[in-house]
């Protein structure tokens, strides 16, 4: 185990790997621990006696005692698969997302220890092993936590929250989008908002669109994706609004005769797969500009990862998708992060670094403002980071989840914000 004050790691790319890489390899089963303390306002020292040094010494570690909160940081590294003396590509690209998070993270707790908050951070790597998370889920380090981020991956969330069984420590899952009902873990917090959060906005933002005369239609391809959408969907908006009559359409000749002329046609594709999406585009287009028909497309929020051109005509139908995850480059909090975080690192940041900063920030400063009744104020304290906004909704059997999903709508060659 390594103590080591709040220091500036001034190291880039492959150098801060290999230190990293290093300082957690040795001994790579055991926690490392990173101390975070906050800098209050100094004042001029004083002479003491002997017994005062003693009084003292008691009260210092007393407040060490209390003024530190822990949180344990569960990553997949996969340390164990890397050259500790010489880590190759494939070791980095292994650990990116890892690493990206944890420096995100730190920067976090950075700022909250600025302003006078204590914290113990112990990094453990998860391997990526089932196996694995249920030996970390027994470590000390761990049961003593007041707060528990990670493991990411699904196999790695279920296997720990099941042989952890933490009481009063919440869990949280930072990256994965998974339904928290797989789980069934009441203290798992999923900060990723899950499919049924952006079925939801979405029905929501339709529902609102549509005016009497137009119609609303699923494009369905048939995939697992496409299907897993589409279905939740229909239901929502006929739960909303039973005056929408929902047309499902599956290919060339389906689509043009459901079209309508006189009102807005509604479309949504949810398929991800960009062998199919592409020829339904150009069907639409078909349809807009040699036809005259009104296109308002909706589609499956994996489309903000997904290449498009001006060609493809996203910007002519007004495409519209959910999301769980925008970075603006023009806000003075994002700008201030990204130079800070490059000044740090010599890298630009990513997205997984974003939101490690946000879910220290939040998580860390509940911790700070509320100590061991943190979690009693998780449904009520609202939180805008430099990626999402996090608002957070209780289900007595699967946790906290965050609910917060926004509108991109597709102008001048991305998905912005509606």
């Amino acid at each position: 185990m390594i103590s080591v004050r709040n220091h500036q790691l001034r190291l880039n790319g492959n150098k801060w790997f290999l230190g990293i890489a290093l300082a957690l390899f040795i001994g790579a089963c055991t926690p490392k621990v990173r101390v975070l303390r906050g800098t209050g306002t100094s004042t001029p020292p004083k002479t003491d006696t002997s017994t005062e040094r003693e009084d003292k010494g008691e009260k210092d570690a007393e407040a060490e005692k209390v003024d530190v909160n822990n949180i344990a940081l569960l990553l997949p590294f996969e340390l164990d698969k890397a050259n500790p003396h010489a880590p190759s590509t494939e070791d980095i690209k292994r650990a990116a997302l890892a690493l990206d998070f944890y420096q995100g993270f730190k920067l976090g707790l950075d700022a909250l220890a600025q302003n006078g908050t204590n914290f113990k951070l112990n990094v453990v790597d998860t391997r990526d092993d089932a196996a694995e998370n249920a030996r970390v889920a027994k470590l000390q380090e761990v049961q003593d936590a007041a707060l528990v981020v990670g493991p990411v991956f699904p196999k790695e969330i279920q296997v720990f929250g099941f042989n952890a069984s933490l009481k009063n420590t919440l869990q949280i899952s930072p990256l994965a989008a998974s339904m928290p009902s797989e789980f069934n873990l009441p203290n798992l917090v999923t900060v990723t908002a899950p499919i049924s959060a952006h079925v939801e906005a979405l029905a929501t933002h339709i529902a609102a669109q549509y005016r009497s005369g137009d119609v609303v239609i699923f494009y369905q391809t048939q995939d697992a994706e496409s299907e897993r959408f589409l279905s939740p969907l229909k239901a929502e908006i006929n739960r909303l609004n039973q005056e929408i009559s929902v047309v499902e359409v599956s290919d060339e000749a389906s689509l043009e005769s459901s079209v309508h002329i006189s009102g807005k046609n509604l479309v949504v594709l949810a398929t991800t797969n960009k062998y199919q999406i592409s020829p339904i585009l150009a069907q639409l287009r078909r349809l807009q500009d040699e036809l005259s028909y009104q296109i308002q497309l909706f589609a499956h929020p994996s489309w903000a990862k997904l290449g498009f051109d001006e060609a493809d005509g996203l910007a002519l139908f007004h495409t519209c998708i959910t999301s769980s995850y925008y970075v603006d480059k023009t806000r003075a909090e994002v700008r201030q992060f990204d130079e800070h975080y490059r000044t740090e690192f010599g890298v630009p940041a990513t997205e997984f670094a974003y939101k490690g900063y946000d879910a220290a920030y939040y998580f860390g400063g509940l911790l700070a403002n509320y100590g061991a009744d943190y979690k009693d104020h998780i449904t009520t304290e609202t939180y805008e980071g430099l990626h999402n906004l996090f608002k957070f909704i209780y289900n007595a059997e699967w946790g906290y989840v965050n609910n917060a999903v926004s509108i991109l709508q597709y102008r001048n060659g991305n998905f912005q914000p509606l």
